[in-house]
């Protein structure tokens, strides 16, 4: 286990990492003067619909929660809800896990609103597997229209673009069959004990925790009875997760408007599918500098200029993840500050 200081120098040393890689791009295939004339052409009411829609996009997230505990015995009040949600999102942009990073602090933050982990932790399970299902689709649409030009048919880029499309859909595909087939489940949950154990010893040259391993197998079991537990609560989750990712979207949409590019609905779901495929699970954090640098160079491509899609990205980052990430650095230290004064007082 990482200790937490090196953890920091790690978080510090890849976000420079990120910085230098912006840089590195923003002088080698920008041209100055241009790049300058567009932050100076940034509208303001696009770049305020863009706020609203981020807003309303964290909101919608937070509904989607509301939605699964609904149908536990520790109901959350939705203001306190948003908070924990909140805090627990942002997160994930600091130290890029998939979303464990963020099932972790949240699952933390809910404890002290005396909420079990034995709910907490599949309930976020649960809303993580909706979650990823739904981006999935949202990714898929965007790698399809990019199949309909020329210039990514034939040749490696082609190759890149059906392998990531193979791995949504099988990556969608396994989703489904482990919260919907039970025989499914339990086979996959034991090959994948058997496989991670296996490499642990030849790869590690140490075994894993058995225990550990078979209480993550329960709280996948948690969450599908969860799931099982009402079809019209499941119905409500999925409705909150499209309309999360709906005002992501729309809240990348008004940032390239702001930058004076009218995305059609096709490079809507390519700039979306590439700032996330990007920004998942990346030792970057948030995919900072990779994220940009590969969405200025598909829309190179398509024909979108390079100087207004730097730009349009780099708004989008600010208002989607370096403001919420500063609004939620202050909660949580507040959050912090008054379970330690709630603690040392009783």
């Amino acid at each position: 286990m990482i200790h937490p200081s090196r953890k920091a120098v790690l978080v510090v040393f890849f976000s420079l990492v990120g910085f230098m890689i912006l840089a590195l791009i923003a002088g080698l295939f920008t041209d100055g003067p241009k790049l300058l004339a567009v932050i100076h052409g940034l509208t303001i009411p696009s770049i305020l619909l863009a706020l609203v829609c981020m807003a309303l996009a964290y909101f919608a997230l937070c509904m989607s929660f509301h939605s699964l505990f609904a149908i536990t015995d520790y109901p959350v009040a939705v203001p306190r809800l948003f908070i924990i949600t909140f805090i627990s999102a942002t997160f994930n942009y600091i130290i890029s896990s998939g979303g464990m990073s963020t099932m972790a602090v949240r699952s933390y933050l809910l404890k002290q609103r005396k909420v079990p982990y034995s709910v907490s932790i599949p309930l976020s399970f649960a809303q993580n597997t909706i979650f990823n299902i739904v981006l999935a689709f949202v990714c898929l649409g965007g790698l399809l229209y990019l199949q309909t030009h020329h210039e990514f048919n034939g040749g490696p880029i082609q190759a890149m673009v059906w392998s990531f499309m193979a791995g949504l859909l099988g990556v969608v595909t396994v989703m489904v069959l482990i919260f919907f087939n039970k025989g499914f489940r339990r086979g996959a949950l034991r090959v994948l004990i058997q496989v991670g154990t296996w490499v642990s010893r030849r790869v590690f040259k140490k075994g894993l925790n058995q225990l550990r391993l078979w209480a993550t197998r329960r709280k996948v079991e948690g969450a599908v009875k969860y799931l099982h537990q009402g079809w019209a609560s499941l119905a409500k989750v999925f409705f909150w997760v499209s309309m999360d990712w709906f005002f992501t979207s729309l809240t990348l949409f008004f940032c390239f408007q702001a930058a004076g590019v009218d995305l059609t609905f096709g490079l809507l779901l390519v700039a979306f599918a590439v700032m996330f495929l990007t920004s998942t699970a990346n030792v970057v954090p948030a995919g900072l500098g990779v994220s940009e640098g590969s969405l200025a160079g598909v829309f190179s491509l398509l024909g979108v200029d390079v100087n207004h899609t730097l730009v349009a990205a780099l708004l989008f980052r600010v208002i989607f993840f370096f403001i919420p990430l500063a609004i939620s650095t202050g909660l949580y230290l507040d959050t912090m500050r008054t379970l330690w004064k709630n603690q040392s007082q009783a």
